[in-house]
């Protein structure tokens, strides 16, 4: 049997028409009807275009305020974003812990005589979506999320900074105990990349460029991968409260993409809801 899964990865590698068609059949439990639309698919390889996305609401709005009445009220709607795909075509991407097939159908009736073709995309929070999907969400505006999100904080990595470069106090704390500086390792190493760093910045004691400057989150903290080198190298504590936040809780994992965009909201602020 066909899977919500594998429609989702389909999303921008066949027709769109054809792809609300196959939601409708599999939300209908058809198929008869599956079997045929993947045979006019034949044996060909679904094509992965070049897909560009950019927000640009105007001329979309009745679209984006059916698609949030609908959902809104499926159980387990945790949030929904919408992106315009090549200028045109408006993308509702949503992500829920319910049923992901009664979301879609909920979307894709509230879009009827609205639009062309639905192109809704749901998904569950941990799912590891395909590139289309993640490209999507770089350039999507949320409209709703059911819950409002927690503070995101950035934490310090060095004691202060001049033009000559970041500097560490003389009595920066240092972490001496080795299961205490285990568990913090393990800690930042674990968070999810959010931003990646080409160039490795200079040590700051022996002028050796050798130190990563990536950010990672586990969605309530963003931290430098210098944080990690530091501790890892010199036993220097990072952030007293990003430590707290570190000692007190597991490490985190995979950012679900509500937590993802909440992350680079926070680093480059703008308008919306959070």
């Amino acid at each position: 049997m066909i899977q919500h899964q594998e429609l989702l990865a389909l999303a921008g590698q066949v027709p769109d028409g054809w792809l609300a068609i196959a939601r409708e059949a599999h939300a209908a439990a058809d198929e008869t009807r599956l079997d045929g639309l993947f045979a006019l698919l034949g044996d060909a390889k679904p094509q992965q275009p070049q897909h560009t996305f950019a927000p640009e609401p105007h001329g979309h709005e009745e679209a984006d305020r059916a698609v949030l009445a609908a959902i809104r009220d499926e159980p387990g709607a945790q949030a929904c974003w919408a992106t315009t795909r090549g200028g045109t075509d408006r993308v509702h991407l949503v992500q829920s812990e319910g049923d992901l097939t009664a979301t879609t159908t909920a979307a894709h009736r509230a879009l009827a005589g609205l639009v062309d073709s639905p192109r809704v995309e749901v998904f569950a929070p941990g799912d590891v979506l395909p590139g289309y999907h993640e490209n999507a969400l770089l350039a999507a505006t949320l409209l709703w999320s059911a819950e409002p999100g927690p503070e995101v904080r950035v934490a310090r990595t060095f004691d202060g900074a001049t033009a000559a470069g970041p500097w560490f106090d003389p009595g920066h704390e240092l972490v001496v105990d080795p299961a205490e500086r285990r568990r913090l390792l393990d800690f930042l190493t674990a968070g999810e990349v959010v931003l990646t760093a080409d160039v490795l910045m200079l040590d700051v004691f022996t002028g050796t460029r050798a130190v990563p400057a990536g950010l990672r989150s586990d969605g309530t903290w963003v931290w430098s991968d210098a944080a990690k080198y530091y501790l890892d190298r010199y036993q220097l504590a990072p952030d007293a409260e990003l430590a707290g936040h570190a000692l007190g809780g597991r490490p985190g994992g995979r950012l679900t993409p509500l937590a993802r965009h909440r992350v680079r909201a926070a680093l480059t602020p703008q308008e919306g809801p959070s």
